[in-house]
């Protein structure tokens, strides 16, 4: 059976009491798709995205890329780690995107074969890589890769959006919402992003 927002929506339903309502509100999620981008340009940006406003990520990512052209270079994870700071990278963010750029440049082969890999071995092997945690790991397998049963627990901005449903006497129970969980997760973010409007 092909999955659509239809059926997603649905499952939601049926494993989370009283989040219908909930879901009325929000913009129907489509189905997650692999993105064409290469992992090299992609997870820099999530490792500069992490624990920043939309808004003051895009102004740091937009002067890396500017700063990357006027070097010549092919992506911002090879940018040198002083040209990163002073595009706004924090110290700990440049260390992480260039041990992307390393293991891009020594171990292509490895990177490639995260397309083929499951969700838990995935985050596994990312999280090698210097620097990155398991959020970072989880919205590149969720949002790259089109993983649909990830849960970041450990992201703040779910459970605050979990602690309001619960005020709303909507229990929200991740682990009900698989094989659908990544899904849950882009709806809650949804219901945050309409609170800030």
């Amino acid at each position: 059976m092909q999955t659509t927002a239809q059926s997603i929506k649905q499952h939601l339903i049926d494993t989370q009491p009283g989040f219908d309502l909930v879901l009325l509100q929000l913009t129907e999620r489509a189905p997650l798709k692999p993105s064409n981008t290469p992992v090299i340009d992609a997870l820099p940006r999530i490792i500069i995205r992490q624990m920043l406003s939309l808004k003051a990520s895009a102004t740091i990512i937009e002067r890396t890329e500017k700063e990357a052209k006027s070097l010549g270079l092919q992506s911002i994870a090879y940018l040198p780690a002083d040209n990163l700071l002073n595009c706004g990278v924090s110290r700990t963010k440049a260390a992480a995107i260039q041990s992307v750029a390393h293991c891009q440049q020594t171990e292509p082969e490895r990177i490639a074969s995260w397309a083929s890999m499951s969700s838990e071995e995935l985050l596994k092997d990312v999280t090698k890589l210097k620097g990155i945690g398991p959020w970072t790991a989880s919205i590149l397998a969720m949002f790259h890769f089109a993983h649909e049963d990830l849960f970041p627990i450990q992201d703040s901005s779910l459970r605050k959006a979990i602690g309001q449903l619960k005020e709303q006497d909507v229990l929200i129970i991740p682990e009900r919402a698989s094989p659908y969980r990544t899904y849950l997760a882009c709806y809650l973010w949804d219901i945050l992003d309409q609170s800030r409007r």
